[in-house]
């Protein structure tokens, strides 16, 4: 699989001839992804006649105010045909045609469409008709993924068949699209796009992170099943049973507060474990720096960022085998990759940092030297060069 990593005569062409394409970039929903707001701002240095359309729209945050052209598209609707476990829905997002509409308005001559969606086809659409090149970025694969039915297998067969090229984070993504879609591997480019901004992670006010004892164990996320914080809430419960007293674990996120105040009482927890809540994104960062290590218990997650904000910050991660960005987790390395349902496995990690004061700096040196070459720029360097050669 290809990888792209201009060099300065490169990035010099980039810059002169993406001048003179347009770009489109589609996205049902860029809810909570704000992590997309730098990349999209560096993509626009090397392809100012670039729009990005979607329904749900959070706004800008700051310092990124209108740093690029965004048209929200009413209509978005998620139809739920099945659901078989919770946060795992079988359905398809009802897509607002006025896409098309919008598309010929702004006549792109390349489209980045995320995924198998209905607003892929309206971009292949588009493409017979006029002709534009068709990108599809495709964040990665979880089990949720990788176990599609033979209908929704068919139907990504077909519209990569017409597509021009995709892109994905994750080795394990590509693989899918080639092993799995059927993709040619010459049309296939694996580079992390989503990636973190440390500065925009510390632009806000910041938090007042409480004072717990160390080492703390931060976990960032949505409390829900999927996320799965159940098992960092029981390894937690095994340390205390072996006797650990010195340390923390430090929720950062919306969801099931309730839920997982009821478990912390049951399992003995107080003074262990603290729910901060919701966090605005731009106020992360002081969570991020005041931690030792950072915990992804996921069940299921085609990417996960939050693995490569707590690297940008030079955290060692304790990575669920089940996030699609557990290839940056070098295991022994800069963290270690378990299986979230063995709880006693990430509870015997996490002993390692209670043990050793000194292995989260350790690891969390290395977890920035792996970050260093990851960066919104150089994503979107990947990007513009790709849809250079698309074209």
């Amino acid at each position: 699989m290809a990888t792209i990593a201009p060099d300065i005569v490169q990035r010099a062409r980039t810059l002169r001839i993406g001048r003179d394409i347009r770009v489109a970039w589609l996205f049902p929903s860029l809810a909570r992804a704000y992590y997309w707001q730098p990349v999209f701002k560096e993509f626009v240095a090397r392809c100012p006649c670039t729009a990005v359309f979607t329904s749900i729209w959070p706004g800008f945050v700051p310092g990124y105010e209108n740093s690029f052209a965004v048209h929200t598209l009413p209509g978005l609707r998620y139809v739920d045909l099945k659901k078989r476990l919770p946060d795992a829905r079988r359905g398809f997002n009802r897509t607002p045609l006025s896409i098309l509409k919008k598309l010929a308005d702004f006549g792109p001559d390349v489209v980045f469409a995320a995924g198998f969606s209905g607003w892929t086809v309206c971009a292949l659409l588009f493409r017979l008709v006029r002709g534009s090149r068709v990108i599809i970025f495709w964040e990665g694969c979880s089990v949720h993924a990788l176990g599609s039915s033979k209908v929704q297998t068919v139907l990504r067969r077909w519209i990569a068949h017409f597509a021009d090229a995709a892109v994905s984070n994750a080795d394990e993504g590509t693989r899918y699209l080639r092993d799995v879609i059927g993709m040619p591997e010459d049309k296939l480019l694996c580079h992390p796009c989503q990636v973190p901004d440390v500065t925009l992670l510390c632009s806000g006010a910041g938090g007042s992170p409480p004072a717990i004892k160390r080492p703390v164990f931060l976990y960032v996320g949505g409390l829900t099943w999927r996320k799965g914080w159940r098992y960092l809430i029981e390894a937690s419960a095994l340390l205390v049973r072996q006797g650990f007293q010195n340390f923390s674990v430090l929720f950062v996120g919306a969801g099931e507060q309730e839920e997982m105040r009821a478990a912390v009482r049951d399992y003995g927890l107080d003074g262990f474990v603290h729910q901060v809540g919701s966090v605005a994104y731009h106020n992360l960062g002081s969570y991020y720096s005041n931690a030792d290590v950072f915990v992804s218990p996921t069940r299921q997650d085609t990417w996960g960022v939050a693995v490569l904000e707590a690297m940008a910050f030079g955290k060692p991660v304790l990575c669920s085998k089940y996030a699609g960005s557990r290839q940056m987790v070098a295991h022994g390395e800069n963290g270690f990759i378990f299986d979230p349902s063995d709880t006693q496995q990430l509870a015997d990690y996490m002993a390692k940092f209670v043990v050793d004061q000194h292995l989260a700096k350790r690891m969390g040196a290395r977890s920035l030297e792996k970050m260093a070459p990851f960066t919104p720029a150089h994503a979107a360097d990947a990007l513009a060069n790709l849809a250079l050669q698309t074209r």
